[in-house]
């Protein structure tokens, strides 16, 4: 087995997606965001430029975008939708994960959120806070890496649907579950993933 396979960030909930296969989606927004990403890949990641807003509108309440600060070994986020702000109570645009999640979930995030851009790799993640029986709040997320013009790493680019009721604090959310898999890109496929 690969070495880069054997370490996914010591998280007990994580694994490595199959080599030579696509993440599959039923939610017709991450198939859109992840057809989108694939289309535009230069080598092994896609260049910030080349994201269009138009083609995504359906997604651009769910997306947000966080620049690398390899200064600070951390991520600061330049866009972020609608429904994530309101998910997170807050706008997250100009925050760092520190600035809006507990600590030790920002420290896990920053590991994560490294992986994705420096490996690079793909991170599909299906998490819920809150007690397994009766999450307060779900979310699926689908995340990927961007280049800058030159090819550097940029920072990542994610989706996320989040299922919370936002007017009743969340009293019951769908059991989404608490997992995630990474699928590195060199071992993406040539062709583009289904519509």
């Amino acid at each position: 087995m690969d070495a880069r396979r054997n370490d996914i960030g010591g998280a007990a909930d994580g694994r490595i997606g199959p080599p030579g296969r696509w993440p599959s989606f039923s939610d017709p927004r991450f198939r859109l965001f992840l057809r989108h990403w694939a289309e535009r890949r230069v080598g092994l990641v896609v260049p910030r430029s080349a994201i269009d807003p138009a083609a995504l509108k359906p997604c651009l309440p769910y997306v947000y975008l966080m620049r690398y600060d390899p200064a600070f070994d951390t991520f600061i986020c330049t866009l972020s939708g609608e429904l994530v702000n309101q998910a997170w109570g807050t706008t997250l645009m100009g925050k760092r994960p520190h600035d809006f999640m507990p600590a030790s979930s920002a420290a896990l995030a920053n590991e994560i959120y490294r992986r994705i851009v420096l490996t690079p790799i793909l991170h599909v993640g299906h998490r819920h806070s809150g007690s397994p029986d009766v999450p307060v709040k779900a979310a699926e997320r689908l995340v990927v890496p961007l280049s800058d013009a030159d090819g550097r790493p940029y920072g990542l680019f994610g989706l996320s649907v989040y299922h919370f009721d936002p007017i009743a604090e969340a009293t019951y959310a769908p059991h989404v579950g608490s997992n995630f898999t990474e699928y590195f890109c060199a071992d993406l496929p040539a062709d583009l993933p289904p519509e």
